[in-house]
């Protein structure tokens, strides 16, 4: 998708503590967008389970980064701090999207060039 700007970038940030059994269909949810991000982000954040093995089979596709257990927004804030997008999309570990989700949302930031964020339902 383009803008004004150029082409968006997007940095998907996953903040993640003990959500093994949830984690592979939020990553699939994201992989599967038909406008695809420019990077998954996980941030695990201390967690003890299976967490980070799970991340790391999907090799190169996601970027995982641990951490000492410290809360939810301190990873997302980590997330952000590490992402390279133009924007940034969270998705919590036990959530997925629908196919549409960055697709939508971003023709919505085409046709409002002034908007600084967007959510959906």
């Amino acid at each position: 998708m383009t803008s004004e700007r150029g082409t968006y970038r997007i940095s998907v940030v996953i903040p993640a503590y003990n959500a093994g059994r949830y984690l592979a269909r939020a990553i699939d949810s994201v992989l599967a967008q038909t406008c695809k991000a420019g990077e998954i982000i996980l941030v695990d954040d201390g967690s003890t389970d299976n967490t980070a093995e799970i991340a790391r089979g999907y090799g190169d596709r996601i970027r995982l980064i641990q951490q000492s257990n410290a809360g939810a927004s301190v990873a997302r804030n980590t997330g952000i701090a590490a992402a390279m997008g133009e924007w940034i999309a969270f998705l919590d570990a036990d959530d997925e999207w629908l196919p549409d989700k960055l697709r939508r949302q971003t023709e919505h930031l085409a046709r409002n060039a002034d908007l600084a964020w967007t959510t959906g339902n």
